[in-house]
This record gives C-alpha cells, structure tokens and sequence, in this order.
C-alpha cells in the first residue's frame, strides 16, 4: 500500500529540500520568526490528503488507520530527505550553520529571564554536540504530531464521506 503512495512523500521532501534552499539563499533559515516554515504546512497538508484520497479510491474498504498510516508514511519519508540534507548542508555546504544556530538558541534564551549564564553557555554546548539529534527531534518529530492530526482530519472526512460527490455515488 505505501508503495503506491511512496511517490508523494519523495515529492513533499523535494519540496521541503527546495523551500529549505529558497530560505538559505534569502538568508531566513536561522530566522525564528520564519514564515516559510509555517507556509509549508498548508502544502505537507496537500500531499498527504492526495495520498491518502489516492489509497482511497482503490477499491478496497478504507480504514481510518490505513489513512493514518499513509499520511504519517507520507509526512515521515519526507521529513527524512529533509532531515538529510540539513545535515549535508550543515556539513559541506554552510559549515558555520551549527554556529548560526547556537547564536539564534542563545538570544532566545537570553529572553527568558530563568536561565543563568552558565546553563545558557550548558544549553549551547549541548546543541552544538548533539546537533544531528536536536534537528532530528525538531523537524522529523514535530512533522510527525502534525502529520498525524492532517491524516486524522483528512482520514475522518474520507470515511464520513465529505469529498463524495453525490452525482457520482
């Protein structure tokens, strides 16, 4: 089943891939406040409802948890490919992104007035040793809570038979 669907989690990492450069090349990737992140949500949302409309329709009875499972298949593929290439651009292409990072990590915490130097300087440290994990947890997992709720949605209306055109039934 996921084979059939496959096609568009490699499409949505491609995606992501080329938004992640579109905001390398404007110099935004580090920004916090950036709304490039928060436009690809309506566009993961997108890929994962046509995969799951694809499975759908063919043929078979659809579950609520065969929705579920393509959509999170979908939203987990790319956010793989995405995760991949942030550590191939972290390593060979912008070598001061961990950097870049840590001194975004830094003001953020500075902001909040609970941390001292020293577990600021601790935070920091811990970022730039485990980077590999900390983007890991930051766009596979958090793109795996809202792929979870999109497919739920999406999954829920297939089943309650929202998109049947009744022309068609």
């Amino acid at each position: 089943m996921f084979s059939k669907t496959a096609h568009f989690g490699i499409a949505l990492g491609f995606v992501l891939i080329a938004s992640f450069i579109l905001q390398y090349k404007l110099n935004v990737h580090t920004d916090p406040q950036n709304v490039y992140s928060l436009a690809m949500f309506p566009v993961m949302a997108i890929f994962m409802i046509l995969a799951i409309v694809k499975v759908s329709r063919n043929g078979e009875p659809f579950s609520i948890r065969e929705g579920l499972k393509t959509g999170i298949g979908v939203i987990l593929l790319s956010s793989l490919m995405l995760w991949v290439y942030i550590i191939i651009h972290a390593s060979y292409i912008e070598t001061d992104f961990v950097d870049k990072l840590a001194v975004v990590a830094e003001q953020d915490l500075r902001k909040n007035s609970d941390f001292t130097d020293e577990k600021i300087q601790e935070s920091i440290t811990f970022l730039k040793d485990n980077f590999k994990f900390a983007i890991f947890i930051e766009n596979v997992f958090k793109s795996l809570l809202s792929g979870f709720f999109f497919s739920l949605l999406a999954s829920l209306a297939i089943k309650s038979k929202i998109f049947t055109n009744p022309n068609n039934a």
